[in-house]
Order: structure tokens, then C-alpha cells, then sequence
């Protein structure tokens, strides 16, 4: 089975722990042990439709590449554009890395960019997807 929904619910760490105290993903892993598997998903740069509020009107945010103290600088420096990573076998140093807890692009119902949420990325997710770029939805 495939649940599909935003990084700060399929995880098991929110950025924003006031508002999203458990995850969706706790509850999950909780209920479902190791059979549950968050993925989550980050990106270097692009446009997404989001609310500059919550519940308000959705519209296109474009944001730049990501600055050298973001999770997502370093992500997107390997030799690869788009990749999976299973963050279960990183080695210690990778590990350790990701457990840090870092600015990133939090790309959900809301986006506020000042500041930048920080996430400890190796401790919200099993398996990473990385993308260079995303691109908004069309509204229909």
C-alpha cells in the first residue's frame, strides 16, 4: 500500500513540532513497525504552488538553488541529478551529516522562507528522493 502526502506528515519529524507534534509517520511506524517506510523528497531550486498563509489562496513560489547551509546544496552536488537514497544504510559519515539538522525547502500547504524551517533529514525519512529541480502544477 502507498500513502501518499507531504513530507511533514509521511515523516517522522515535523518542521514545525508546535503545530505537528506527532507525525503521521510516527503513528504509522507505531501501528505498522519496520513494514512502514517514509519517503521523503527534496529539491535544489523551481516552483511549487503554495499558500503564503495557511488555508489561504495557492499560487506559483519560485525559489533559487539552495545556499551552501541547506540540506539540499549538499544533496545536490552528487554526480547524479535525480536520485534515491536509502538513508537505512548510510555509512556513519553520511549518517551523521543528515542527522544535523539543517534549512530546507519545506515546500507544503505554506512556505515561509524566513526563516527557512531546519530538519535533521536522516532522522524524518527511511529513503530520500532528491531532485534537481521541480516544476508548479498547473491549476486547473
Amino acid at each position: 500500500m502507498l500513502l501518499s502526502a507531504h513530507n511533514g506528515h509521511v515523516g517522522y519529524l515535523a518542521t514545525d513540532p508546535v503545530m505537528y507534534p506527532t507525525t503521521q509517520g510516527v503513528f504509522l511506524r507505531n501501528a505498522l513497525g519496520r513494514d512502514y517506510v517514509a519517503i521523503g523528497f527534496t529539491f535544489d531550486r523551481g516552483s511549487f504552488l503554495t499558500a503564503a498563509t495557511f488555508g489561504g489562496a495557492w499560487d506559483k513560489v519560485t525559489v533559487p538553488a539552495a545556499t551552501p547551509d541547506m540540506q539540499e546544496y549538499t544533496l545536490d552536488r552528487v554526480r547524479y541529478r535525480d536520485y534515491y537514497l536509502d538513508l537505512r544504510t548510510l555509512p556513519a559519515a553520511g549518517r551523521a551529516w543528515l542527522n544535523t539538522p539543517r534549512p530546507v525547502y519545506e515546500a507544503g500547504s505554506s512556505f515561509k522562507n524566513d526563516p527557512l524551517p531546519t530538519l535533521a533529514i536522516g532522522q524524518a525519512y527511511d529513503i530520500l528522493i532528491h531532485l534537481d529541480q521541480v516544476h508548479a502544477a498547473t491549476k486547473l
